[in-house]
């Protein structure tokens, strides 16, 4: 069985220990729950996806962490414990097996929580949740305590659960302020729990007396007078060091057991607000010695060069008028190790479905769907070529599949934008969720679709090669290792571009996409031929490639920029050997450590070259492990 391998942020347990070389109270504690918390995530078969597309981060990161001049010695630790796949229950039962998970109750008070307020939101609610419900853990010398951040949504929130000073406010009221209700914060084991409420600000710009005038609005103006020198300070360590300078603005209010206004927070977002991430110690460095504050921990994360995203910084006020500094960060997580975990069996079994059942999914289009997330962290249904033209590779050719596929050959012309170019999409079938962003043909649908189509029967073997010959012009001219883009290294001239455009960069050379167009210029080169002048020039970078990456996942990452995990590129040699190339074993067996875990019904398929859209289908991994499991069977073989 091959061991297949997994990946964490290096930055993830060095934040860890820095902490807790800090404050030694938290190895007993904090130590085991996030490493409790981190292996369900190796485990995943996600790897950087499990890491980096989160909704609680700046940076996508599952994990933060915030520290508070008000308790200095106190950290306050966030988890995201929900993977970013379209089938992922969000829903609070699910959330309170992962606290189970994570927290591993030691007392009857930890066993017996329950999130009855954030289930009442969830079940008023008829809209899907972007990411439900976060896990808060407060720690302290003297101990821990629970905290979940739950998800506001559209009809979620009963007003008649306002505390008594905000009985007389409406949401519909609080949009006509500039404020709309994200979520909201609880203690749930205590019975009187303070209640904490955190509103966006509708603009990109805020002045003072905005921010006064929401204190009014929540009748707590009384708190300004107190809040309003340490925003004026705050606002001398921006780039302009006179107004407050466009970011993303948001407040909480934590109410009392009395029902009143126990502390308000202006929080910033702390990179755009303070300049860049590299700003925003100093800044903050600058503002405790000014009002003579400490924050000890995060002292010890900077000393020790731990690589940290700054997230929030929050500006604070309570009803004694003490004023309190506040800063949120994560580990960074564009760079990773590599770690070996032996695959497990999946925790719930999920029954296979047949094949009559998988091609029942097929759209009306033709199409069989994906599924797609967009940065906002909204789930998307997506009818695309690529995903269908993958599943049609998954499929031989017979009485019961036969009308499926030719529906689907038929989705795929639909996909010609124009003549010998086709894209992600039919012309006509530009997504809305897309609506302001244009892609243009590229490379990759293009061979992927003119192979299938040529390998049917729907084109000739002269069409097929007028398409190439229209590949052919957006092929790499020019490779120089001294230059500094790093795909310099590995790169061959007469390669293949990603996009069917004039101005193209190397930097977004994609092996998977020249992998697909091998495929087609092996299937429209006869046998005894001269190959194609590309042909072995894609062959021999593709050796390069993998040899310069060896086993470190950051750069394996850079040679496949528009796939999420290298899974698929390996799926697509395999499709390769299958159809006759030879000399792909040896790139085949180097990356059999990346396959998916048995039993995978999601995963991480592509991606923008910069990651903020990523797709999955849980339908192509069950039409792949049919044929692969089918495959087996007739050939008496395990496939691991």
């Amino acid at each position: 069985m091959v061991e297949l391998n997994t990946v964490i942020p290096v930055a993830w347990n060095a934040l860890v220990n820095a902490l807790c070389r800090e404050a030694p109270y938290l190895r007993a504690t904090l130590t085991a729950e996030i490493a409790r918390f981190t292996q369900a995530r190796l485990a995943s078969g996600g790897l950087a996806a499990a890491f980096n597309t989160s909704l609680l981060a700046y940076n996508g990161c599952p994990l933060e962490f915030t520290v508070s001049t008000s308790k200095p010695q106190a950290l306050a630790c966030t988890l995201d414990p929900f993977l970013p796949y379209y089938a992922e229950d969000r829903r609070i039962d699910a959330f309170a097996r992962h606290y189970r998970q994570i927290v591993a109750p030691v007392s009857q008070n930890d066993a017996d929580i329950r999130f009855d307020a954030a289930a009442i939101m969830q079940n008023q609610s008829a809209q899907p949740l972007r990411f439900g419900s976060w896990l808060g853990r407060k720690y302290t010398p003297e101990g821990m305590k629970t905290k979940i951040y739950s998800e506001v949504q559209s009809g979620g929130f009963d007003e008649t659960n306002w505390p008594g000073a905000m009985e007389n406010l409406s949401l519909a009221a609080c949009r006509e302020a500039g404020l709309s209700l994200l979520m909201t914060g609880e203690y749930p084991q205590q019975s009187a729990s303070p209640r904490e409420y955190y509103f966006q600000w509708h603009s990109a710009h805020i002045t003072h007396a905005d921010i006064a005038a929401v204190m009014r609005f929540f009748d707590c103006e009384s708190l300004w007078p107190a809040l309003k020198p340490l925003l004026e300070q705050a606002v001398q360590q921006t780039l302009n060091g006179q107004v407050f300078p466009a970011t993303t603005y948001g407040f909480s209010l934590v109410y009392g057991q009395d029902a009143k206004p126990a502390s308000f927070t202006l929080f910033v977002m702390a990179a755009s607000f303070f300049g860049d991430n590299q700003r925003v110690f100093p800044a903050v460095q600058n503002l405790l010695t000014q009002n003579d504050q400490q924050l000890p921990l995060l002292q010890r994360v900077v000393t020790e060069q731990i690589p940290i995203q700054f997230n929030v910084v929050g500006f604070s006020v309570d009803r004694q008028g003490s004023r309190a500094i506040s800063c949120t960060f994560s580990p960074q997580n564009s760079h990773f190790e590599t770690l070996p975990v032996r695959p497990s069996p999946p925790s719930v079994h999920t029954p296979r479905l047949s094949l009559k059942a998988l091609l029942a999914q097929q759209s009306a289009s033709g199409a069989f769907v994906s599924y797609v997330r967009t940065p906002d962290g909204r789930w998307h249904q997506d009818e695309n070529a690529f995903v269908t033209a993958q599943v049609l590779r998954t499929l031989e050719n017979t009485a019961q599949t036969a009308p499926y596929i030719e529906k689907a050959l038929g989705f795929l012309t639909t996909c010609e934008t124009r003549p010998h170019h086709f894209s992600f999409w039919p012309a006509a079938a530009h997504p809305q969720w897309m609506a302001n962003l244009k892609i243009c043909a590229d490379i990759d649908d293009t061979a992927i679709i003119t192979e299938l189509l040529y390998k049917s029967g729907r084109l000739s073997l002269a069409q097929a090669r007028q398409t190439l010959s229209h590949m052919n012009n957006y092929q790499v001219r020019k490779v120089d290792p001294r230059l500094k883009a790093t795909q310099n290294q590995w790169a061959e001239c007469q390669s293949f571009y990603t996009w069917m455009q004039d101005e193209n960069q190397l930097s977004q050379l994609d092996c998977c996409v020249n992998t697909n167009a091998l495929i087609l210029l092996h299937r429209l080169t006869d046998e005894g031929s001269p190959l194609p002048p590309a042909y072995p020039r894609i062959t021999q970078m593709l050796n390069q490639a993998v040899q310069w990456s060896g086993s470190d996942f950051d750069r394996l990452s850079t040679l496949t920029p528009y796939y999420a995990h290298p899974a698929e590129w390996l799926a697509t040699l395999i499709y390769a050997r299958q159809a006759g190339i030879p000399q792909l074993t040896p790139l085949i067996n180097a990356l059999s450590c990346w396959q998916l875990p048995a039993g995978q019904r999601e995963s991480p398929l592509y991606r923008r070259h910069d990651g903020r859209y990523l797709w999955t289908s849980p339908c192509l991994n069950q039409f792949r492990s049919l044929a692969q499991t089918e495959y087996a069977e007739e050939n008496h073989e395990y496939i691991s």
